[in-house]
């Protein structure tokens, strides 16, 4: 089991270092107003402004690390691990909004995939590791959350 955990870990990270919430410029304002598919010279000079440094510094404008972001993720699941299988099964609910936010998908499309894979989201022990690979494998299974959502670890 513990090898398990250890794989799922390192998958996780590889995963978080690959889909990025912002584009060629980087991070900040710029990634912001133009995201990862528009226009990255518009996006880099409006990052030079500063608010580059800023976002960096303060963990802001998609500047959170892919570490930070697999932690928070991690986390929240933890916490609210009841309610949110809950609201998976339901399609609906504020733990299944909140994750939604927390990768950047749309709310609907996201709690409709939620339901839809529930059974093979949820296992039979409180594993918020298992649940975290399985909604990243359901986002990036899908299409439509894999083009929308924009925190993909």
């Amino acid at each position: 089991m513990k090898y398990i955990i250890v794989a799922l870990t390192l998958l996780i990270s590889n995963l978080a270092l690959a889909n990025k919430p912002y584009g060629m410029a980087g991070c900040g304002l710029g990634s912001l107003v133009h995201d990862k598919n528009g226009n990255q010279v518009l996006a880099a000079t409006t990052n030079g402004t500063g608010t580059q440094t800023f976002g960096i510094s303060s963990g802001s404008s998609n500047c959170v690390t892919a570490t930070q972001q697999t932690a928070k993720i991690k986390n929240f699941i933890e916490a609210n691990y009841e309610s949110l299988i809950t609201d998976m099964a339901k399609g609906n609910g504020d733990s299944v909004n909140t994750l939604s936010a927390m990768y950047g998908c749309d709310q609907n499309q996201f709690a409709d995939a939620m339901k839809s894979n529930y059974t093979k989201l949820t296992p039979k022990n409180n594993d918020a590791t298992f649940i975290m690979v399985g909604v990243n494998n359901v986002i990036t299974d899908s299409e439509a959350l894999n083009s929308t959502c924009k925190n993909v670890l």
